[in-house]
């Protein structure tokens, strides 16, 4: 895990940024959806260097593209998602990225300098 980062206050506080009436049609729990993000995310940050095994940070840079990539293959596999579903879930990616680059900036986990 990212050293300094919370993960239960950082979940609920994705969590209270998703708009539950968006994702109606979609069959699963977002918060389990969201703890998994998080750890997929976590692990994509070990596994490109982006941050060490002490949770500090690392010498390569977190890439948007490539962590999506990563974190739909590795949700679409645990939940046996079809390729439509794997489509729901891309939109609920991308709104999770963003409330977690949120997160981490109002927690001063990141820096842009």
């Amino acid at each position: 895990m990212m050293a300094g980062y919370d993960k239960q206050e950082a979940q609920a506080y994705i969590l209270n940024k998703f708009d539950p009436k968006l994702y109606k049609d979609f069959n699963f729990d977002l918060s389990a959806l969201v703890s998994d993000a998080i750890d997929f995310d976590m692990a994509y940050m070990h596994e490109k260097g982006v941050i060490e095994k002490d949770g500090s940070a690392g010498e390569r840079y977190y890439d948007d593209d490539d962590a999506f990539e990563y974190l739909l293959d590795a949700i679409a596999v645990k939940y046996k998602m079809d390729a439509d579903t794997a489509m729901k879930c891309a939109s609920f990616l991308d709104d999770y990225m963003d409330y977690q680059q949120a997160y981490l900036e109002l927690k001063g986990l990141v820096d842009w300098d």
